[in-house]
């Protein structure tokens, strides 16, 4: 983040499909972080530190949101304290017009397609209201649940990037998922 960089700006209307919606972190929420991310899935998926601390959730919900990454909580619609998981914007560029997405879901709900309807939505405002060009996001080969929810919100598969991520002090290969702006009437 550039110095005196004002953080992204939260979606305004609140993103939301009618059964999800995409909120800022807040304090009543660091129980549900805590629980979600001493999950072992989340861990081995994601960066948050193990064991995650109160004071960890604390952390990232003061300090998350940047000029160049926007994480959002994702909640029921219609009872926006229900914490369902997370989807957020990172490495974000509005000069170079890209950023990467990364999403996890919460124990208590996976498999009913939370990680997809999070995803498509917030690719959508990234790459309309927003202003974005291209929308990366990367997924360690096996993990096949991860490819298709990407597939699934308009994300094409890619190429394989060697060392990609580091994790915990451990390089690991993942795949590119990419999704592009659609491009207007007037630019085809």
């Amino acid at each position: 983040m550039l110095i005196g960089t004002p953080p992204l700006e939260l979606p305004d209307p609140p993103l939301a499909d009618g059964q999800i919606a995409l909120r800022a972190w807040d304090e009543t929420d660091v129980a549900s972080l805590v629980e979600a991310c001493n999950d072992p899935l989340t861990s081995r998926y994601t960066s948050v530190p193990i064991p995650y601390t109160p004071e960890d959730a604390r952390r990232f919900i003061a300090f998350g949101r940047s000029s160049s990454a926007l994480p959002l909580a994702v909640v029921r619609a219609d009872d926006l304290s229900v914490v369902l998981g997370a989807a957020g914007l990172h490495a974000v560029s509005l000069t170079r017009r890209r950023c990467e997405v990364g999403y996890w879901t919460a124990p208590w709900a996976r498999r009913a397609g939370v990680a997809g309807r999070a995803l498509e939505i917030i690719a959508a405002w990234g790459l309309g209201p927003l202003g974005l060009e291209r929308i990366d996001l990367y997924a360690e080969p096996e993990n096949e649940r991860s490819h298709q929810v990407a597939m699934g919100a308009g994300f094409r598969r890619g190429a394989l990037v060697k060392s990609g991520i580091a994790l915990r002090g451990r390089r690991y290969d993942v795949i590119r998922f990419t999704r592009l702006r659609a491009p207007t009437d007037e630019e085809k």
